[in-house]
């Protein structure tokens, strides 16, 4: 029993790493992204602290080695695992805040939340070897048979998580699963090793493997998920908000609604992006590209309930959850279009649509899709905006292509107003902005409209500004010359 308890703790360890590697490049992805500099950072610190978990593991052996010593390292490993559920999201945007360079920024974020634990499991092989080997003849044999436990438990940690476990659980559940397990092999060997096991330890043993999927009901409740065509969304509550995200790890979220108050607007986002009413402050037609759970669509209809909105999707799958579980509904005035955001642009031009409010808020699960970024598609939306008509865009005001996304757009229409908090707005209009009296003037015509949806005028008024804080010697984003490439880059050039 204390062989078999030794072997399945070794094994359980290759598990433990190779599962929580793999995990490592989900979570770090959508703050430093998935290329190969971020896998290489990864890789890196997760062999460094196996080698210095190989011979810390070899020193400790020395001394009076025990199984339950040897079952101790999962209760720490699993401890010092805990935090990167609990804290990886603001760990992780400190250190995007600080490192934007993806090699670097992957590295310091790996060495935070996964060095301790993995350097912990590094000590299981040289320590379990030395508790097997009794007599030096057999030292070869014992070793070559841990190593090919260990060496299968890495197997098997690697194709279930990235093969199944993935597509069933949240990032999270699989790690209070791997957790709970851990600790349940914990208990066993020590139950073992003082001849307590009894009745007892089944049903606690139980409760330490279900504790993993349990445990992360009282954080959020799960709605809906579903893999669409195009990603992987989820419907989610939490703290009187209901929310769509499109992966099912903790990352940002594309839209919410309050539970309590449908009328109030959660993110602070949509209020900015209404900004652009001030500067077309009784819009006709109105054109809305990426619908998430419709509120931009919703909230400008309930304002103008006689005004023509096209709200453009590309995913059907998303627009189904947008009417099943955030009230959109499209109507004779709001049409939805299921098709490619460009392709609608292109298309409104043959036809001879034009807009005087178009909105860009079109995100994938990492950001803005790469060809609704560059100079030729702006040129396309600028040829369906009215006379006097505005553009808004959504973006991020921390995005790496802040700069390059700046002197494009600049390239295109001009000067523009730049509001920022938290997100990034961008509002251009193509014949020329108003100056800020006319536009606080708008505002006090339409704050009594926008109140209703928690628009304070004043708190957005602050926000207008045509400062340029952007460099201006980066190259324009193109249709030959990828934002993807860009993320890539050090300097960002």
């Amino acid at each position: 029993m204390s062989k078999f308890l030794i072997f399945l703790i070794a094994g359980w360890s290759g598990f433990y790493v190779m599962s929580l590697e793999l995990l490592s490049g989900r979570i770090l992805a959508p703050n430093f992204g998935s290329s190969i500099y971020v896998w290489g950072g990864i890789i890196t610190v997760f062999m460094v602290a196996l080698s210095i978990g190989y011979l810390v593991g070899g020193r400790l052996s020395i001394r009076e080695p025990s199984l339950r010593n040897l079952s101790l390292f999962l209760v720490s490993a699993a401890i010092t695992t805990t935090p990167i559920v609990i804290m990886k999201e603001s760990a992780l945007d400190n250190i995007f805040s600080m490192i934007q360079d993806p090699r670097y920024g992957s590295v310091v974020s790996t060495t935070l939340l996964f060095f301790l634990p993995t350097a912990i499991l590094g000590m299981v092989s040289p320590y379990a070897v030395r508790l097997l080997v009794r007599e030096y003849k057999y030292s070869g044999h014992y070793t070559g048979l841990l190593f090919f436990i260990s060496t299968f438990g890495s197997a098997a940690g690697t194709i279930l998580t990235s093969f199944y476990l993935v597509l069933y659980l949240e990032i999270n559940s699989i790690l209070w699963l791997i957790i709970g397990i851990s600790l349940a092999i914990c208990f066993i060997a020590i139950a073992h090793g003082t001849k307590i096991i009894n009745k007892a330890a089944v049903p606690m043993i139980f409760m330490l493997v279900v504790f993993g999927i349990s445990s992360v009901a009282d954080a959020e409740t799960i709605l809906h998920k579903e893999r669409s065509l195009y990603r992987d969304i989820t419907v989610y509550e939490e703290e009187g908000t209901r929310c769509m995200r499109f992966t099912r790890i903790f990352s940002a979220r594309q839209s919410c609604v309050s539970l309590n108050n449908r009328d109030h607007l959660v993110m602070n986002y949509t209020k900015m992006m209404l900004g652009a009413l001030y500067l077309c402050p009784n819009p006709q037609r109105i054109l809305i590209i990426g619908v998430g759970g419709g509120t931009l669509p919703t909230t400008l209809s309930s304002i103008f309930p006689t005004t023509e909105i096209h709200a453009v999707e590309i995913d059907p799958a998303v627009i189904t959850v947008a009417k099943k579980y955030f009230d959109f509904k499209p109507g004779k005035n709001t049409i939805v279009f299921e098709e490619d955001g460009r392709v609608f642009v292109k298309r409104a031009i043959n036809k001879g649509y034009k807009y005087d409010l178009i909105l860009l808020d079109a995100f994938d699960h990492e950001y803005i899709p790469e060809h609704l970024l560059t100079k030729e598609f702006l040129k396309e939306v600028g040829r369906i905006i009215m006379p006097g008509g505005v553009l808004a865009a959504n973006t991020w005001s921390t995005s790496r292509l802040y700069d390059h996304e700046s002197v494009t757009y600049e390239s295109v229409f001009g000067e523009f107003y730049n509001l920022k908090y938290l997100s990034r707005i961008i509002i251009v209009k193509p014949d020329g902005l108003p100056p800020m009296d006319v536009i606080k003037k708008n505002s006090d015509a339409l704050d009594n409209k926008l109140k209703r949806f928690g628009v304070e005028a004043e708190w957005l008024l602050s926000l207008f500004s045509t400062t340029r804080d952007w460099r201006t010697d980066v190259r324009v984003l193109t249709d030959q010359y990828s934002p993807s490439n860009l993320l890539n880059l050090r300097s960002g050039k």
